[in-house]
Formats: structure tokens, C-alpha cells, sequence
């Protein structure tokens, strides 16, 4: 299709909007490319609107919905967190609108359609109530750091039109024997007082498995204390507990978190609609994001997030006109002091200081990127990426 990169910068910032009529053209224009057997432009429209759906469809049908889940006072700019007795520290941080200046998350179908199915629950509670159940009340969040766990935390209570009690850990945590366990009771009582989602950040480090024989006996004192207590807001307010170490827990704490959700490096497709939406405003092509995401390979979201800004820093400071040669021009720039080029052999080693061997992996990779996308990209002519082709199939 002609000028279909600019086509799908119009559908990107069309979906922005959340208009169903909008997506419903876009749908249109996606099912008539497929049917003109154009399948690489629409599988391009395809994935914007899986972002878009990700970031649209799990909005809340009434913030008072969650008042018939979680019970209390209002919280208001007057109210003041609990603090550590010993050092004043506050034990939390109040956040009245935990949604307020916060990217929307990104996430994969399978992602999407696990917190999909808990906000369900959250949302309808007259209906699950109408069937003799309870909506689940917890959810512990763990995976690797840099993944969106604490965003995600906050986005969920925003859906619900919650504010967020943030557990301070480090506020939490006492030297003095007792101090620790006495923090978390005076946290939990604090909670169960306010319609909020409680959210524990950096879990592991009061949820420590009591068998581990580096912990003295107050750690003990403390999971203890945790478990009280997890059972006692069971039926009062909302839990997140959030973990970059989840196999340190102690057994007993995964038992009371009714939902367990782990949030996994983004795959391939993910990682594609996350640089497209941290690469705008910038006016760039499928293939050229689809270049960039197997540069960088398998990397977080904030990690994204970083080189997409790192990149545009890099255009913005040069002065250039952006394009799909500059745009990998300012990548090169960047990758070798984004720590990412790992071993000889790997896509951003060679991005950086093996061309002829870059494109050939590049054909090889599967990613459907033709020899004439990568000639524009990199400034080189038609017969060279051939030969490079050859070179790395020989």
C-alpha cells in the first residue's frame, strides 16, 4: 500500500482516542489489505489495535461500582499515614489518584486477558454475589524488575477509582526487636480503616520464607504478624503485594493472595507496539521498529522506554531530519553505551560492529523485513544487502 507509513501514524494516534468508531475503521481497513492479500500492512494495523485494546477495553463501567467491594472511610489530603514509632518514618504514602500523570501499561493478550478477568470480578460484584461467590480481594504481582509490576498496582486501582496506600518498605523494616512486626499490624490497621488498595511493594523483604536459615528468629516474629494480618483485611479492602524475588517468599504468604500474576519480559509482538508508542511523535515505519526491537532484543518495558527516549534525545540534539537511515543512525549511537551489546553473536553486537553479518541475521530472523526496507535503513544499495544475504546463508 502507498504511503502506508504514514497511514498507520494516522491509525496509531486515531487510536489514542478510544473513539469505538475510529477502531472500527481501522478494523475495515485491516480486513480489506488482508483481503488484497497485503498481509504485512495488516498485520501492522493488527498490533495497534492490541495496543490500543490493552490500553482501552479495561476501563471501569463506574467508579462507585468498587464501593460495594471495599468498605471505610474516604481518604482526603488531610489524613496522615502511620509512621515508625523509633524514627518518625512514615510507614506509607498516601496517592489519591494513582492513575494521575502515569504512562497507560502495554501488555500482552494473555497479560491483558488475566488482569481483564480480575478487574471483571472487582467491577461486578452484584453479579458474583448474585451467584452465592465473592470477588477475589488479593493479588500478588511478581516477575522481573523493570516489567510495569508496580504500574500495573496502580493502574488497577485506578480502574477502580481507589486511591493507593504505598507500604514505604524501608519505613516498614526495624533494627529494633519487635519494632518490624508492630509497623506492619499499625500499616494493616491504617488500611482496613480507608477504602484504598493496599499496595506492599518490594514484598520479599518482610514475606521472607521462615525457614531460611540466614534469618534470625524475628523474621519469624514478622511473617507471623503478615499472615494475621493478610487474613484479617481478607474480607475488608483490596491487597497487591508486588515482587522482583518471588522465590524467597515463604509458602505460607502465596496462600493468601487468591491471585498470582506474574508479569514476564514483553515477547516479540509486545515489545514491537511498546517502541511505536515510546517512539511517538516520531514518524516511524513498521520496519524500522521492528529493526530497533531485535536490536535491543528481550528487554523490559522501562527498558524500552529508556532507549526510545535516549534515541529521540539523539535526533533532537543532531539536528537531522528524521528518517528511517537517521533513526538507525542515533540507535547505533546509543547501543553501545545502553550496556545491551552482550556477546559477540548478538543482534545489537553486531548492529554495532559487524554490518554485513547484522543483515543477514536480520533476514534470518523471521521477521518478514524486506532487503529493500533495509537498504533504506541503513543507506546501502539493493545488490549489497543481496550480497550480505548470500555472504551470511554461505
Amino acid at each position: 500500500m502507498e504511503h502506508f507509513s504514514v497511514v498507520q501514524t494516522l491509525c496509531r494516534i486515531g487510536l489514542e482516542g478510544a473513539d469505538p468508531r475510529f477502531r472500527k475503521q481501522v478494523e475495515r481497513l485491516r480486513d480489506r489489505l488482508r483481503g488484497g492479500d497485503d498481509e504485512k500492512s495488516a498485520s501492522a494495523l493488527d498490533r495497534l489495535l492490541s495496543g490500543a485494546q490493552s490500553e482501552h477495553t479495561l476501563t471501569p463501567s463506574a467508579v462507585e461500582v468498587s464501593r460495594l467491594l471495599v468498605t471505610g472511610d474516604e481518604l482526603t489530603s488531610n489524613v496522615h499515614p502511620p509512621a515508625d514509632r523509633e524514627t518518625s518514618v512514615p510507614l506509607a504514602e498516601i496517592i489519591l489518584q494513582p492513575g494521575m500523570g502515569k504512562p497507560s501499561p502495554i501488555y500482552s493478550e494473555t497479560l491483558s486477558l488475566a488482569l481483564g478477568a480480575m478487574l471483571g470480578e472487582w467491577q461486578r460484584v452484584d453479579a458474583l454475589r448474585a451467584m452465592g461467590v465473592e470477588p477475589s480481594r488479593s493479588c500478588l504481582i511478581y516477575g522481573p524488575p523493570g516489567t510495569g509490576k508496580t504500574l500495573t498496582a496502580f493502574w488497577l486501582a485506578a480502574q477502580l477509582g481507589l486511591p493507593v496506600v504505598n507500604a514505604r518498605i524501608d519505613g516498614l523494616v526495624s533494627s529494633f526487636l519487635g519494632t518490624t512486626a508492630r509497623n506492619i499490624a499499625n500499616l494493616f490497621a491504617f488500611a482496613n480503616r480507608y477504602r484504598c488498595m493496599l499496595v506492599l511493594d518490594e514484598f520479599d523483604a518482610v514475606a521472607k520464607m521462615r525457614d531460611d536459615p540466614h534469618e534470625v528468629g524475628e523474621i519469624k516474629r514478622v511473617v507471623n504478624t503478615l499472615l494475621q494480618n493478610l487474613d484479617a483485611r481478607a474480607g475488608t479492602g483490596l491487597t497487591v503485594a508486588i515482587t522482583n524475588h518471588d522465590a524467597l517468599l515463604d509458602t505460607a504468604v502465596w496462600r493468601r493472595f487468591e491471585n498470582h500474576i506474574r508479569i514476564d519480559m514483553p515477547d516479540e509482538r509486545t515489545r514491537v507496539v511498546m517502541l511505536s508508542t515510546f517512539l511517538n511523535p516520531l514518524p516511524v515505519e513498521e520496519d524500522v521498529v521492528r529493526t530497533l526491537a531485535f536490536v535491543v532484543g528481550k528487554r523490559s518495558g522501562s527498558f524500552l522506554k529508556n532507549f526510545a527516549d535516549a534515541l529521540k534525545r539523539v535526533l533532537a540534539i543532531g539536528g537531522v531530519q528524521v528518517s528511517a537511515a537517521s533513526i538507525l543512525g542515533a540507535a547505533r549511537a546509543i547501543v553501545p553505551r545502553m550496556a545491551i551489546a552482550g556477546a559477540e553473536t548478538s543482534p545489537a553486537a553486531l548492529f554495532v560492529e559487524d554490518e554485513a553479518k547484522f543483515v543477514g541475521a536480520l533476514l534470518a530472523s523471521g521477521l518478514g523485513i524486506r532487503q529493500a526496507s533495509i537498504a533504506k535503513m541503513l543507506n546501502l544499495s539493493q545488490s549489497t544487502i543481496s550480497r550480505y544475504a548470500q555472504d551470511y546463508a554461505a
